[in-house]
Parts: C-alpha cells; sequence; structure tokens
C-alpha cells in the first residue's frame, strides 16, 4: 500500500567603516557599486559589518560588490547551501520513503519501521491531504488498514530501523538554553510530528490549575503543571524539557488558550511509541495484554536481522514538498535531514553533520572551485549554528550555478516570496516590479537575504546576496532589516530603467 503525503498549501555607520572599507570593498565599478556602497555606509549598524554582492545571472557580470568575498555568519541562508545540495545529489525525483515491514518468521510477527530520514512523516503543514478533513489520524487509519489487509491483528514487538542516520540528535554548537523549542527539534532516521509536542494551555473556569492537551496525543509522557489560571493577567505560559528525557513541566499564568511547540527527546522511540499506541486504538493488539505496548518498542540493534521479510506499507514525500519547507518556511528539521541525507546517500554511512559537511564542501569544490569550499565552514545544514561561515559572493554564485541546470526551476519555486513564509511581511506594497524569489536569515545580531529577482519586462535575471553580522542590539537593529530591503529595492529600480535600454550592461 502506498500512502502519499501532499503538501496544499512559511543615518552614518562609524568613521572607521566609512574611511577603512570603501578602498578595499569596491573592486570592479559594478553599476551599482555606488548605490549600494552608499546604502550600507549611511546607515548605523552599531559597528556591525554587511557583505553584498549582486550580479546578473546570465552573463555572470557583476553588479556590485560590496566586502563580498568576506566569510560571514549566514544564519539561515544556510539553507540555500544545503537544498541546492538536496538537489544536486539526491535529484529533483527524488522521494523519501518510510517502510513498515513485516517479519512474520516469530509469532506474533515483528513490524519494523524502516525510516529514511524524511523530515516531513506526520507533519501537519504537510499531511494534511486533497480531502479536506485530513487529519493525523487519516494517516494513523491508513497505516492500521493496510496492516489489516496484509492479515496483521497482533503485533509482537516494534523495532525502529533508523540506521539511515546516526544517533547524534542534537548539534553540539546549538544552544544549550533552546533545546526545548521547536526550531532546535532533533533529528533522526525516523522522524514524526517534526519532533514537537503542541502543548495546548486552557484556564480552568475556577481560577486554578490550567487544562492541558497535548497534540499528538502522547498521554504516556511526564507533564508536570506548574502554572496557574488567571484570565486577568497576560498569558505567559511556557514550557521546559530537561535535556535527554521526555518530562515537560508547564510554568507561567494561564489566561487565554495557547498553542506551545516543545521539541520532544530521543525521536525515533517517541515515534514508534506513538505509532504502537494509535494501532493498539485501531484495534491491533502490540506486545502481550499484561504489558504496555510501549514495553515492545526498541531501536534495531546489530543482532536484528529481517531478511524473511515483506513491505506492508510505504509513505512517501516528494523532494520539492521537503524544499519547499526548507526554504519558504525555514524550518530547520527539514534542512538537517536533507544534510544528513546526502551524507548518507554518498558515503552509504549512517547520515551526519560530519559526513553531510564533507558533500556540500565536495560539491562547492566541483561546482564553484577550490577558493569557495575552502573559505567556507559547514557546520550544520539550517544555519542555526554560528560556526557556519560563507562569503556573499559564494551564496550568490552557488544560486548561479543551480540556474544553469534542470534544478533550477524547483530551486526557485521553493523560496519564499513577498508574503509568503518568511517574505509574509515583506516587500508587500508593490514597490518591485520585478518577480523576486528569496530566502531569509536571522539570528540574533545576525541579518542575511539572499535570492533573484526577474524582470517581467525585459527577461533580466539579477542575483543577490546580503548579509549583516554583527549588528548590536536595540535601536540599531531596526535598521538592519529596512537596509536589505532598500538594497533590493535599488536593484529592482536599476533593472526597470535598463529594460527598455539596448543594453542593460552598464
Amino acid at each position: 500500500m502506498l500512502i502519499n503525503t501532499r503538501f496544499s498549501r512559511q543615518y552614518f555607520v562609524t568613521a572607521l567603516a566609512v574611511g577603512c572599507s570603501l578602498c578595499a570593498t569596491i573592486v570592479g565599478a559594478g553599476p551599482l557599486d555606488k548605490s549600494t556602497s552608499r546604502l550600507v555606509t549611511q546607515t548605523n549598524l552599531g559597528g556591525g559589518i554587511a557583505g553584498v554582492y549582486i550580479a546578473d545571472i546570465d552573463t555572470g557580470k557583476e553588479l556590485a560588490n560590496f566586502n563580498a568575498s568576506e566569510p560571514m555568519v549566514p544564519a539561515s541562508n544556510m539553507k540555500i547551501l544545503t537544498s541546492g545540495a538536496a538537489l544536486f545529489v539526491l535529484g529533483g525525483d527524488f522521494v523519501f520513503r518510510t517502510e513498515l515491514i513485516i517479519d512474520d518468521t516469530v509469532t506474533p510477527p515483528t513490524l519494523i519501521i524502516k525510516g529514511d530520514g524524511d523530515p516531513a512523516l506526520g507533519d501537519p503543514a504537510i499531511f494534511i491531504g486533497e480531502e479536506p478533513g485530513t487529519t493525523l489520524d487519516t494517516l494513523f487509519d491508513q497505516i492500521a488498514v493496510a496492516l489489516k489487509d496484509a492479515g496483521i491483528e497482533t503485533i509482537g514487538q516494534v523495532i525502529i530501523d533508523d540506521t539511515i542516520f546516526d544517533r547524534t540528535y542534537t548539534h553540539p554548537c546549538w544552544p544549550k538554553d533552546q533545546l526545548n523549542r521547536w526550531y532546535c527539534a532533533q533529528v533522526g532516521g525516523l522522524n514524526f510530528h517534526t519532533n514537537v509536542i503542541n502543548v495546548y494551555t486552557f484556564p480552568s473556569e475556577s481560577g486554578g490549575t490550567p487544562i492541558v492537551k497535548l497534540q499528538p496525543d502522547a498521554y504516556w509522557v511526564d507533564m508536570q503543571i506548574k502554572a496557574k489560571s488567571d484570565t486577568k493577567n497576560r498569558n505567559t505560559a511556557w514550557v521546559s524539557r530537561p535535556r535527554l528525557t521526555n518530562s515537560f513541566a508547564l510554568h507561567g499564568n494561564v489566561s487565554s488558550k495557547a498553542e506551545i511547540p516543545v521539541a520532544i527527546n530521543s525521536p525515533c522511540e517517541f515515534a514508534g511509541h506513538l505509532l504502537a499506541s494509535e494501532l493498539n486504538k485501531r484495534g491491533i493488539a502490540i506486545g502481550s495484554s499484561e504489558g504496555s505496548s510501549r514495553d515492545v518498542v526498541s531501536l534495531i540493534s546489530p543482532a536484528d536481522r529481517y531478511t524473511s521479510s515483506r513491505t506492508v506499507a510505504v509513505i512517501t514525500t516528494p523532494l520539492y514538498d521537503v524544499l519547499e519547507r526548507t526554504n519558504t518556511d525555514s524550518y530547520n528539521l527539514y534542512a538537517e535531514a536533507l544534510l544528513k541525507r546526502i551524507g548518507y546517500e554518498i558515503t552509504s554511512d549512517p547520515g551526519s553533520w560530519e559526513n553531510g559537511s564533507t558533500v556540500i564542501r565536495m560539491l562547492l569544490t566541483e561546482k564553484l572551485g577550490a577558493n569557495a569550499a575552502e573559505s567556507t565552514v559547514i557546520a550544520d545544514g539550517s544555519g542555526m549554528c554560528r560556526e557556519n561561515k560563507i562569503s556573499p559572493k559564494t551564496l550568490a554564485q552557488w544560486i548561479r550555478r543551480i540556474s544553469r541546470t534542470d534544478h533550477w526551476d524547483m530551486f526557485r519555486d521553493s523560496l519564499a516570496t513577498p508574503g509568503n513564509g518568511t517574505l509574509r511581511s515583506r516587500f508587500l506594497d508593490d514597490s518591485l516590479e520585478s518577480e523576486f524569489y528569496g530566502k531569509s536569515g536571522y539570528l540574533t545580531g545576525m541579518y542575511a537575504l539572499s535570492g533573484v529577482l526577474v524582470h517581467p519586462r525585459s527577461g533580466q535575471r539579477v542575483v543577490f546576496s546580503i548579509l549583516l553580522n554583527d549588528v548590536k542590539a536595540g535601536a540599531t537593529s531596526r535598521n538592519a532589516k529596512p537596509l536589505i530591503d532598500a538594497i533590493v529595492k535599488d536593484i529592482d529600480d536599476w533593472m526597470s530603467r535598463s529594460a527598455g535600454s539596448p543594453s542593460y550592461g552598464g
């Protein structure tokens, strides 16, 4: 049985910066060099630095270069590198395949869930189906039907084959105090519901202990209620999770209904426990009548063999759906799963941050040359890690390299557009004449935007990458996004002025 998941549907700079950087950064006297330099140097970034690279995507002509060869922290613009690498390695027709396998050489039979690293499995934003009303229950129903159609009414053991990835679920450079947040969700060979529990809180009528519901219904997790209900004060509810546990605690004040996503621990085992619980609800007995269904769920070990087995269901997700969630919505789990998946694809070893990063470095060398690879630091796939470093020029040239392949349409369409995804509140005033496809990025003090402008009259395509690092918090940080947007607007204005000229090269 084939179960398809579908996505229907995320002033003035200091004297030092002005005085010593301009001569070094204005290199090729491109037509946008002066205006780009003026916009940057007249913006107070609180001592922060900017790097900008702009080029014609078809001819390769450099249009502006401001500090563009300096490796900088890209934040979520790292996803441009990761998603492009996934297209180069996996191909546009790639499909993630999570297999449900029955080993009936034992009685009762064993259910093996073979993960493919799919980050979209059970993601409510993906699995909403083509029919109205499709929910996670629909997915569980389909799995139960597939098992019953295969003659399976009882399962003695559930084994999670997560060996496509390593079991280092969390990157060591991610912020330790944020590992319970959805954007730091762990990454496993079997993922489900983006490895997050949604905690729904409701104030109690009596003003006492709040009401809490979980989605998915992981009733077995330890959820301590330390919060209070008070509808007269603002909602301050938050959920903690100590490292390496699935024990949670609700804190703060609950004044209204709220949804709090919290990352879970040990995602592969969690997915197995959840599936076992849901199958039990649907009439498929799991384990012995005396024991809990959770007692029979385990990760695969070297001693486990299932050579005599049959696949009863395959849950698939096309690569395009994963790319769109990666770039339009900037979902970190998706990018990290892609990084590990390409590591596995090339090395045949469990995908890891190490072998995935090595694959991207090899691709950079092959596609852009040794200098681009040597100047780039690849720590993770999403940009959550501040150890990542890449220059604006390398990012823009990477996009241009993708544009010269059959993968271009899929990559371009995975990017955010004004009003959608991470650009939902930007460029909404019809100020751009060009079509815009882009990827934004943000970490504290770090801002990024890279993408492509396509002019509707001339057909000219311009690629750009803008990275701002070390922008001081406070009032100056509010200048960062306006500066980036002003540079994009300046590119678009220049394209419009050039659209009626015989040549737009100078």
